[in-house]
């Protein structure tokens, strides 16, 4: 009976809110690669100009599109359309598919294109993902800050995907790599945010991806001091000792003997491991090393005050948990 309502738990928590944090490292190598080849052309930005060619239709013929400053254009019989963001082929699409409420087959393409501006993509756990315009010498830095800063489940390294195949247009202090048609730079987060690796701050080029993948973490839930999620770090060496001592330690009335780790594996599969913390408080049992995504749970003398406490701390903030970084 336990083992059942342990499991019916460890799924209530999954489904409110777990796996919006989780990220595989291959994922995010997939959705990355995803970004690089949406943006093998330009994107448009503010002042950047095209020339419509439509030999069919009169109005637009010859027209010249400039990207205004809120990133729409003005396009004759059409109205207002947004284009940055867009690739020239992309926003020529959109065009051709809104032309067909008024023409049977609309054929318009763009016979020049002028890109003035400088966009830079910036993806994943920061505020304001998209592009923005990396107007003059900007740093990394500053276009994270444009970007709205980064979110709290930020992991630990982010990247910089740039299109060339010199690894010399990084400083070599960041091991720059070659993949495929860009080389990639990887970026200590707190290294960068706390000013004490200068290198870290690098200029950004126009056409940069940049790239904040999802922290992974460890849930901490029960009856301890500060229940969340926590981040493992780069070195991946996040133990029950440390998640604990993380938690701000237990509670007078936790039952630390009979404490869990709940893990789901590769196949969804769901387990729990008991564990007794006053072993390991004492030295009699060895430290364990936690893995991304586990959940220790730190039961109460009552079962249904366990289970209020832990729900609650998942889903503080409407979003699924509290999350710390150390």
């Amino acid at each position: 009976m336990r083992s059942k309502n342990v499991l019916a738990f460890f799924s209530v928590v999954l489904a409110l809110g777990v796996p919006a944090f989780c990220q595989t490292p291959e994922a995010e190598q997939t959705a990355t690669s995803k970004v690089q080849s949406a943006h093998e052309d330009p994107v448009l930005g503010a002042g950047d100009e095209l020339t419509l060619a439509a030999p069919d239709i009169d109005e637009l013929d010859n027209r010249v599109l400039k990207v205004l400053a809120d990133g729409s254009v003005s396009v004759p019989l059409l109205g207002s359309i947004q284009a940055a963001g867009l690739t020239a082929d992309q926003l020529q699409d959109t065009i051709n598919q809104k032309l067909k409420s008024q023409f049977r087959r609309p054929h318009v393409s763009f016979s020049q294109v002028e890109i003035a501006s400088k966009p830079v993509t910036v993806l994943g756990a920061v505020n304001d993902p998209g592009v923005v315009q990396a107007d003059g010498r900007r740093r990394l830095l500053e276009v994270i800050s444009m970007a709205g800063g980064l979110r709290k489940d930020a992991g630990p390294t982010l990247t910089i995907a740039r299109k060339t195949t010199s690894v010399a247009t990084f400083p070599e202090a960041l091991r720059p790599k070659l993949q495929g048609k860009y080389v990639v730079a990887s970026i200590p987060v707190d290294g960068l945010m706390e000013g004490s690796d200068p290198a870290a701050n690098v200029l950004v080029s126009p056409g940069d991806v940049v790239t904040v993948p999802k922290g992974q973490l460890v849930y901490v839930v029960g009856d301890v001091n500060r229940a969340g999620g926590f981040m493992i770090g780069q070195s991946n060496d996040l133990t029950v000792l440390k998640a604990i001592s993380l938690a701000e330690g237990l509670k007078e009335t936790a039952k630390a003997s009979q404490a869990l780790i709940l893990r789901s594996d590769a196949s969804g599969k769901r387990t729990e491991e008991s564990l007794d913390i006053k072993k390991l408080l004492a030295g009699k049992a060895e430290d364990q090393t936690l893995r991304a995504n586990d959940i220790l749970f730190i039961p109460s003398s009552t079962a249904k005050k366990i289970a209020d406490r832990s729900i609650r701390a998942i889903i503080d903030g409407g979003t699924g948990v509290l999350i710390y970084r150390h």
